[in-house]
């Protein structure tokens, strides 16, 4: 996932990211180093607050978006 990425391109620090998906700081860290994966609710959560969609932050493109 494209996490880490997301979040400092856009602006937002780890509390904020923490906040946003009702987790802690050390959540939002294990998400973005990969060690653990986040919950459908915490994604959508952060896809919200970063303004992408689901496909972004697993670093796809949507279905049919490239032409292979």
């Amino acid at each position: 996932m494209k996490l880490k990425e997301l979040r400092e391109t856009r602006g937002f620090t780890l509390s904020q990211a923490a906040q946003a998906a009702h987790v802690t700081k050390a959540a939002v860290c294990m998400w973005e180093s990969g060690a653990r994966q986040p919950g459908l609710a915490s994604m959508l959560a952060l896809a919200d607050l970063y303004g992408v969609s689901l496909d972004a932050l697993f670093g796809r493109s949507p279905p049919g978006g490239e032409k292979g």
